[in-house]
């Protein structure tokens, strides 16, 4: 066992980047083209799960549930064009701690649930220590389900166990802890159930260091 972790494993939306609200706004903007209007319990339903299940959603409620792949299509083609004429929306702290790993030559992935159309949107903007980058269009099975996680870790040729996963949703948490990383948790939206392989910040990353993940790795990876 190493004594430190190999690599930070990334969510993108709501960990790096603070595009939820930016997808939450597109969805109203073509929901209320339909005359249709979602409280914040509809909205919460679609956090971190798959595109293709909140297209299918506003698709049935906008009157039109055979025509999803329409809806996603424009969905992603909205936000994709606003992230390419925008700068990144990053949350407070993860650029500097993204600097801060790429300094001392950490590896690090994203592991997303968002589509490839996005990412390549993002990609010129993200750090070069960004080595794999792994979408939800690329594996067959989505969060919560552990196949992304797994998947980045092998192309970044380390044990899933010796990784940190930043997250911040319960389907986002779910499949990294069901990978065998330990988690470091960084919630706005929802609230987690307590896993002993995991740690929630009460203050998102505005503060953490490299050291501050070595340290919890450390004291949870047996867990």
């Amino acid at each position: 066992m190493p004594a430190e972790p190999r690599a930070v494993l990334w969510d993108f939306d709501g960990t790096l980047v603070d595009t939820e609200p930016l997808w939450a706004a597109t969805e109203r903007v073509m929901l209320a083209e339909y005359g249709v209007e979602w409280g914040e319990d509809e909205m919460l339903a679609c956090h971190g799960q798959h595109a293709l299940l909140t297209a299918q959603m506003m698709a049935d409620d906008m009157g039109i549930p055979d025509r999803a792949a329409e809806v996603w299509r424009e969905l992603h083609e909205r936000i994709a064009g606003h992230i390419r004429a925008n700068d990144l929306p990053w949350l407070p702290g993860a650029r500097e701690l993204m600097a801060e790993l790429d300094d001392a030559g950490v590896p690090c992935a994203i592991v997303t649930a968002s589509d490839r159309i996005i990412l390549d949107a993002a990609r010129e903007r993200l750090p070069r220590n960004l080595e794999v980058i792994v979408t939800v269009d690329e594996v067959s099975r989505a969060k919560p389900h552990p196949e992304g996680y797994l998947t980045a870790a092998h192309r970044l040729g380390v044990d899933p166990r010796d990784t940190v996963a930043l997250e911040d949703s319960v389907p986002g948490t779910t499949a990294a802890l069901a990978a065998g990383a330990v988690v470091y948790a960084v919630p706005t939206m929802v609230s987690l159930d307590p896993h002993p392989r995991m740690h929630v910040s009460a203050t998102g990353l505005s503060a953490t260091t490299w050291a501050d993940l070595t340290a919890i790795w450390r004291e949870l990876k047996e867990n």
